[in-house]
């Protein structure tokens, strides 16, 4: 790259710019950092390593794609900083290590055009939210909130219609503990608003404790209708009575993707997900590592997300997702999902699942009367139901009228109580005939050798088929699209995985 006159652009499509030449430059002035040069376009800016400057210089970067940050940016001073990308796909994102930390609220920090006001603490932020709602905010700094003590509601209750970025910096040890008996949200958020977006935010060991009734419980959002990006929680959640719980939000009905929980989730008689209780919106490229727990034969649990398909307009999408939690105590439980009446594609699941009255590595039962679609989907969890009357298959517990299953498949254990209807792939199916295609269960791994037995109430259930191990892992079974579906021994123990979403550490 070659640097004049405070701008320093590239001489080639792939150029690097020495940080220590440009903390130089920032020390005596403002520099703007571009993409294009003479003669050349590059498309995106990445910065691979940590950058610092105590200066009142401002850095620009400016991209005709996206910009993403790698390693910490450091703005100690009195300067500031301008992000601007470009074209329709271009974005401003955060790598593990990344984030950007100001040492001065009163720091100008411009994204897009659009100026953010700087917050360092959870109390300042719910302030500037009262007064504004609809406003810009970003975090400057990580934050402990170990020391504002015990919040006894919402930090912020008002309904946020604004943009808040996190810049990729965390909110530790956040702690919400309420006992009062009413309708009441409780998370940091209260409520996103339709137009409201929080993105890059990071809560490490929130607890958060709802001992009322009727209420939605989050770590992140309580009830979301607008857009969560990019975020995630780690910690402990415990659900109202007869609530909606998630490891992240209690209820979406907007949007939800990049993001993940790793939250121990519990509740009472209600609806608990791993990462969101009840979803009437969109959840894309998201998962869930922790366990999801019920504690009564009323409400839905399920890995992911208790319930998907909730909402005036029967709302509810998940794809590219996945949760690896165990999930218990329901009376519908499943690996990813405990009811759905909702498109799921291209998701799995890998806990071990148990319910009362049905159970399935993937979902728990799927809607009666409303259309459920699952879709290029697995499971590998055990699956069980303890009780004797109930349903447990590899894949759905119970299979509603109303539901199609198609290019999926399950590998887990499958057993039941005495009188329990237990099959490889569903434990009972009420499906319309020809609305299962392309399925299939392991013969070896599930325990369920009997090759008729792929729905537990259907003898030779049409479109269900059993496979062993070897058959499995020697190529894709009939029907897996190879665009879709892929093969390796190094990879999902040799079974088919999706190549829109592989499983992690793979």
């Amino acid at each position: 790259m070659t640097c004049s006159g405070g701008v320093c652009a590239p001489t080639a499509k792939s150029a690097m710019l020495n940080v220590g030449d440009l903390e130089t430059l920032l020390a005596s002035g403002n520099v703007t950092v571009t993409t294009t040069g003479t003669g050349v376009q590059a498309d995106d800016i990445n910065v691979k390593v940590a950058l610092s400057w105590s200066s009142t210089g401002a850095l620009s970067l400016l991209a005709n794609k996206s910009v993403t940050v790698d390693n910490p940016v450091s703005v100690a001073g009195l300067g500031g900083l301008t992000v601007t990308t470009g074209g329709k796909t271009g974005t401003f994102s955060f790598g593990k290590r990344g984030n950007v930390t100001f040492a001065n609220l009163s720091s100008q920090l411009t994204i897009n055009g659009t100026a953010y006001t700087l917050v360092g603490d959870i109390k300042t932020l719910a302030s500037d939210i009262a007064n504004i709602p609809n406003d810009n905010f970003a975090l400057a700094n990580n934050y402990d909130a170990s020391g504002d003590g015990t919040y006894h509601a919402s930090p912020i209750p008002t309904q946020f219609t604004g943009t808040f970025l996190g810049l990729g910096n965390t909110i530790s040890n956040l702690s919400i503990a309420s006992a009062k008996y009413s309708i009441v949200a409780l998370s940091l958020f209260a409520e996103v608003g339709v137009n409201g977006i929080v993105a890059d935010i990071g809560l490490l060991n929130a607890h958060i404790f709802n001992g009322g009734k009727y209420s939605e419980t989050g770590t992140l959002v309580a009830d979301n209708s607008g857009t969560i990006i990019s975020s995630y929680a780690s910690g402990i959640a415990v659900g109202s009575k007869e609530g909606n719980t998630g490891g992240l939000a209690g209820i979406n009905g907007g949007m939800l993707a990049n993001s993940y929980a790793n939250v121990a989730v519990s509740g009472k008689d209600g609806v608990n997900g791993g990462l969101v209780g009840s979803n009437g919106g969109k959840i894309s490229k998201c998962h869930a590592t922790g366990a999801v727990s019920g504690g009564s034969r009323s409400g839905f649990i399920g890995g992911l997300v208790g319930e998907n398909g909730v909402g005036e307009n029967g709302g509810g999408n998940i794809d590219s997702s996945y949760a690896t939690g165990a999930v218990s105590k329901g009376p519908l439980s499943g690996g990813l999902v405990g009811a759905n009446s909702a498109p799921i594609t291209n998701s799995f699941a890998t806990g071990d699942v148990s319910g009362f009255d049905g159970a399935g590595g993937l979902v728990g039962g799927t809607g009666g009367t409303e259309e459920s679609i699952v879709s290029n989907s697995y499971s590998t969890g055990a699956v069980s139901v303890k009780l004797g009357g109930g349903a447990a298959g590899g894949l759905i517990g119970v299979n509603g009228v109303m539901s199609t299953v198609g290019y999926s498949y399950s590998t887990g254990t499958v057993a039941g109580g005495m009188g329990s209807l237990v099959g490889g792939l569903i434990g009972i199916d009420d499906a319309q005939p020809g609305s299962i295609t392309d399925t299939y269960w392991d013969t070896d791994t599930s325990g369920i050798t009997n090759l008729s037995q792929g729905a537990g109430n259907v003898a030779n259930d049409p479109g269900i088929t059993g496979l062993t191990t070897v058959q499995f892992q020697s190529g894709l079974p009939a029907g897996f699209d190879p665009t879709v579906w892929a093969e390796k021994p190094n990879i999902n123990d040799g079974f088919p995985y999706l190549l829109a979403n592989k499983p992690p550490g793979k």
